[in-house]
């Protein structure tokens, strides 16, 4: 028995019966379910808080003392449910009231069967991808509260709009409570400490004039408990997906290092394990924007990894290759996170966007004091052998082998594995590529050594360790 497709529920709140009927009947020909029609604002929130419906199309003139800008308001804060206005008022003072309930479109009386269709749909369409981002969101800090080192983010006005456990556990405070709060306002209140706070304001001051990273390579804190702290500090500029100009900070406790100096071999060991932590934190809270290419950063390292390993290359250059691999994706935060996920053929614009990301990440990593070259080897890892990569348009010897190295991996994993425009194509496909462009686009000496891999059952995916994957 073929299985029956279920129906969007639809309610609509229309105080005038001929309209609301009119709409029904148009609905139900475009094989929505409408689940009720309502004329008056107080009905409409208790039928909606029973029957929870999908979508609502909302009449912003309605019966009762609530009019639809109220409803959909209440709807918005009590409710996951999209709403689509619909009126026959259209004035500028009209249309900022209804801004503010944050409806899922505006459709102005009387309007055809195919407005409302393509507004329906684009209503759901956007609701589903707000779901799917809060979803990574929360999953995002489950992600960075795992991190050891405390994260932390900061407007303009140096009040903090995400910190992770960390963090928050280092004032005695819950991460919930510490939002929208300054330095000044969680460190005990004594003179050093005021003074201390003053300096970090104007580092984050600095990081967003200068649009640079900067590097506060120690600072000693007195905490709640009396205890004194040795943290270095790394604050970098970013953009929110709002356009807002924040300072991530990642703060590292030095109090160790600080006080047995005669360890210091082993504190630093632990301060380059606690960068590498510190990196595949933020890489898997970046990588939670993108659902669909989840671990496809760690992959490519453990991949790229491998490929350096069978070449004999020394293991400080291994690491160097690692750590690169990690987060050679990292300018993508700047791309909307619906490219990333978008399903259907990237535009010329929109694929243009995505080039930019090799230049956006290293200039979000270049003021990184890392031990290796990984902001060169994230800027070339898009350049190809024959000149025609981006973003510089080197070729042969100009690129550095580690980019080379990358590239290779990183051409072999996104052909295999499934991506939001096509499923995954496999290993022999992306062999396949290897092979036909051996000399052309990749190193050949790279090629050899990655197709070995494969092909002599020395490397697969799927043997990647859980926690290398993932």
């Amino acid at each position: 028995m073929e299985q029956r497709i279920k129906k969007r529920r639809i309610l609509i709140v229309e105080d005038e019966h001929i309209i609301a009927v009119d709409i029904r009947v148009c609905l139900e020909n475009l094989g929505y379910n409408v689940i009720g029609t309502i004329a008056n604002g107080e009905d409409a929130i208790e039928f909606i808080s029973q029957a929870h419906p999908e979508l609502i199309l909302m009449d912003i003139m309605l019966e009762g003392d609530m009019n639809g800008l109220e409803v959909a308001e209440y709807v918005n804060q009590n409710f996951d449910i999209p709403v689509i206005f619909l009126t026959a008022y259209a004035n500028d003072e009209t249309l900022k009231k209804a801004a503010n309930a944050s409806p899922y479109g505006y459709l102005i009386k009387p309007f055809e069967d195919r407005e409302l269709r393509v507004s329906i749909e684009m209503a759901f369409y956007k609701h589903s991808m707000e779901k799917a981002l809060k979803a990574s969101r929360n999953l995002l800090m489950k992600v960075i509260d795992t991190v050891p080192s405390c994260i932390f983010v900061k407007d303009a006005e140096n009040k903090i709009v995400m910190a992770n456990k960390a963090f928050a556990d280092l004032y005695q405070i819950s991460p919930k409570e510490i939002i929208g709060k300054t330095e000044t306002d969680i460190i005990p209140d004594n003179e050093d400490n005021r003074e201390k706070a003053e300096l970090f304001n104007e580092s984050n001051e600095l990081v967003l004039q200068k649009k640079e990273p900067v590097l506060i390579p120690e600072q000693l804190l007195t905490m709640p408990d009396g205890k004194e702290l040795w943290f270095q500090t790394t604050k970098v500029p970013m953009r929110t997906p709002e356009g807002e100009d924040v300072v991530l900070g990642v703060a590292v406790d030095i109090t160790t290092r600080k006080e047995v100096t005669e360890e210091l071999e082993q504190s630093n060991i632990r301060l380059k394990k606690l960068l590498e932590e510190t990196v595949n934190g933020l890489v898997s809270a970046m990588e939670m924007r993108d659902p669909y290419t989840a671990g496809h950063q760690r992959r490519v390292s453990y991949l790229a990894c491998k490929i350096a390993e069978e070449m004999n290359l020394p293991q400080d250059q291994i690491d160097g290759i690692r750590i690169a691999s990690l987060v050679h994706d990292i300018g993508k935060i700047y791309v909307p996170s619906e490219i990333l996920s978008k399903p259907g053929r990237l535009t010329d614009a929109e694929m243009n966007l995505i080039k930019t990301h090799p230049k956006a990440g290293f200039d979000i990593l270049c003021r990184i004091q890392f031990p290796w070259p990984v902001a060169n080897i994230v800027l070339q890892h898009q350049e190809r052998k024959d000149g025609r990569g981006y973003p510089d348009g080197r070729s042969g010897d100009e690129i550095m082998l580690e980019a080379r190295i990358l590239s290779v991996a990183d051409v072999v994993e996104a052909i295999a594995s499934h991506r939001p425009y096509r499923p995954a194509l496999g290993i022999d496909v992306a062999l396949g590529e290897l092979d036909k462009n051996r000399g052309v686009l990749y190193d050949e000496n790279v090629v050899d050594v990655c197709r070995n891999l494969f092909r002599k059952d020395k490397f697969k995916f799927e043997d990647i360790p859980h926690s290398k994957r993932h």
